[in-house]
Parts: C-alpha cells; structure tokens; sequence
C-alpha cells in the first residue's frame, strides 16, 4: 500500500443554479478536500468541476472563490492537481493552470499510478453518442468558434449559457428519461472499455464521470470500469491506495 493516496472525482458542478443551495455544495468540497490534503498524492477531477466555464483573455467567471483558494493551497502543498475538461466546463484555458496550478487534460488519456495502468476521461468523448450530441461537442470545441464567441461582451454569454443549463435539466427532469439516458452511456462505455481493452491489454481501470451514477464493473479478470458518480446528489469520489481502487461517498 502506498503511504499516500490517488483520488479521483467528478462532476462537481460548481455554481449550478438548479440546486437548492450551490454555496454548501461549494463548502462541502472544501471540508472535504481540507480532509484528504495530508494523504493526497494527486486529485484527479475528471471533468466537470464547473456548470459553466468560460475564460475571457482578462476575465474568469464569478465565485467558486472557496475551492479556487483550496485547490490552489493543495497545488502549492505539492498534491498535483489534474482537471479534465467535461461538457459543462471545456472552455478552460490558462487561467486554471496559471493561478491555481492545475495541469490541465483536453482530452482522455492513460496514465501509470503505482504500478497500474490507467485509462481516464469524462465519459462523453468516447463510445457510442449521438450524431446531434457530437456535432454540438465539436462545435464547442472549435478554436475558431472560441475565438467568435469570446467577441460576445460576458454580461449576454454567461447569461445566455446559464440560461441554456438551467432550462436543460429542467427539460430532462423525468426520472425514466434520465435512467434510460444513464444506462444507455454506461453501455456505451463498457463497450468502448472492452473495445479497447483488444489492443491495449495492460489497461487495468477505465476510469470516467458524466453520468452520475455509481459503477464498479470487472471487464476482465485484470481490468475494472469504474464510474465515479457525482457531487451535487451522490457526493461520491474513488480513491486508489496501490492495492485498491474503491467508490466512497462523503457523508
């Protein structure tokens, strides 16, 4: 067992407005990033940290002051601190690594943490999606369009892409509709692990978020998918010691 730990967690949502009360959201990461700084080696965000994110070449979106200011002691500390872009947040740029010294990940990459292989990512870059989901997803990735909407003064952007989240989840409320959605790229991710692990055999954990739920299934005898649930409902993360990798929820 290793003397310090891995962790890794998604889908924070920092600032979402659909939630009762999105500042004790924002404490109750703290207290608990505050809780594992003395045995972190690395934290791992796999991807939406943020509702909405979108720097401007002077200007950073409003709040989220409490867990800048945590992650950036942390960095500072020597826990290396890895954000991954999800579908909420990929407008990250350099204000992140610059301030708070995160090392940033644009895309899903593999990785060796104490002996094991690592294949990570949000979960909505890879499997099966839909042709209007990647379409929109290669939109917001463009440099091009980037540069477009970065023209768009903050007052209309922000306002306009909050408006869009909000009016999204409330149009996706059905709880059927959300489960057949979450199982539907949960497969999709399964199938892409065991896809991939054909020509990659030393792959050991295939390690997402996106979809909110809690999932530990064994692809192989060798090989585990693991989906990390989420922070605004489940409060749940994965934390790996060298010997096991294992779901927990913050209480």
């Amino acid at each position: 067992m290793a003397s310090k730990k891995i962790y890794f967690v998604s889908d924070i949502h920092l600032g979402n407005r659909f939630l009762p009360n999105p500042l004790e959201e924002e404490k109750k990461m703290v207290k608990w990033l505050d809780s594992i700084k003395n045995d972190a080696a690395a934290i791992y965000f796999l991807g939406d940290v943020f509702d909405y994110w979108y720097e401007y070449k002077y200007v950073a979106p409003r709040g989220n002051v409490r867990f800048l200011g945590k992650i950036a002691e942390l960095s500072d500390s020597g826990v290396e601190i890895h954000i991954l872009i999800g579908n909420h947040d990929i407008w990250m740029f350099g204000y992140l690594s610059e301030e708070v010294g995160a090392i940033i990940h644009r895309k899903p990459f593999t990785v060796e943490l104490y002996g094991k292989n690592f294949f990570l990512g949000h979960g909505d870059e890879v499997g099966r999606r839909p042709f209007k989901y990647r379409f929109i997803q290669g939109m917001f990735r463009n440099r091009f369009l980037q540069v477009l909407y970065a023209t768009i003064h903050p007052r209309w952007s922000f306002g306009f892409a909050r408006g869009w989240s909000l009016h999204s989840r409330k149009s996706g409320l059905a709880a059927e509709k959300i489960q057949l959605a979450q199982l539907r790229t949960a497969r999709a991710l399964e199938d892409f692990a065991k896809s991939y692990l054909q020509t990659h055999l030393d792959i050991h954990f295939f390690v997402f978020g996106h979809i909110h739920i809690l999932l530990d299934r064994a692809l192989s005898p060798s090989s585990r998918l693991i989906i990390t649930g989420d922070w605004m409902h489940l409060f749940s993360y994965a934390v790996w010691d060298g010997e096991n990798l294992s779901l927990r929820h913050e209480k």
